[in-house]
C-alpha cells in the first residue's frame, strides 16, 4: 500500500514538473519571439497595458524572492520564480532558481532541458553542453542528444556558432 502511494506520488510529481516546465518553456520562447503587433491601437494605449503587465511580473517575482529569503528551498517559489523571470525576460536570472531545482531533483530531465535552452538561447553555448552531457549521462542510449551535442562541440570548436535543433 504504501509503495503503490509512493509511485503515485512519483507520478504526480513527474506531471507537475513537466506541465510546469512545458508551459515555462513555451510562454519564454513566446515572449522571446514575439513581435509588435500590427494593430490599429496607438502605442500609446499598448504602452500602459505592458507596463501593468511587466509591474504584475515584477511584484510576483519580488513575492517569490521573498518567500525564497524564508525558505530558500521551496520547489513552488523556485518554479513561480523561474517562469516569472522567463515571461520578463530575465534568461539569465532564471538559471541560478533553475540550477538550484535541478539540483534538488538531479533527475529531473525537463530542468536539466530547460536549463540547457535557455544556454542556448542566451547564447553561451559552452554553458549548455554540461546539460547536454547529464541529459546523455541520463539517457545513453539517445542518439539525438549524441548528435546534438557533437553538433553544438564542433560548432565551438570551428567558432561556427550555430545552435543545434532541439
Amino acid at each position: 500500500m504504501s509503495q503503490d502511494r509512493s509511485i503515485v506520488q512519483r507520478v504526480l510529481i513527474i506531471l507537475s514538473g513537466v506541465a510546469f516546465l512545458g508551459g515555462t518553456v513555451v510562454m519564454g520562447i513566446s515572449v522571446m519571439t514575439s513581435l509588435p503587433s500590427s494593430s490599429s491601437a496607438p502605442a500609446e494605449e499598448a504602452a500602459p497595458a505592458e507596463d501593468a503587465q511587466k509591474t504584475y511580473l515584477e511584484s510576483q517575482e519580488a513575492g517569490y524572492v521573498a518567500v525564497l529569503e524564508r525558505e530558500p528551498e521551496n520547489p513552488v517559489a523556485l518554479e513561480g520564480l523561474v517562469q516569472t523571470r522567463i515571461e520578463l525576460g530575465k534568461l539569465k536570472e532564471a538559471l541560478a532558481p533553475l540550477e538550484q531545482l535541478s539540483a534538488m531533483q538531479p533527475d529531473n530531465q525537463e530542468y536539466i532541458k530547460a536549463i540547457a535552452a535557455i544556454y542556448i538561447q542566451t547564447e553561451d553555448y559552452a554553458g549548455a553542453i554540461a546539460p547536454f552531457e547529464k541529459l546523455i549521462e541520463l539517457n545513453p542510449n539517445d542518439q539525438e542528444l549524441k548528435d546534438q551535442l557533437n553538433t553544438l562541440r564542433a560548432a565551438l570548436e570551428n567558432g561556427t556558432v550555430e545552435t543545434p535543433d532541439e
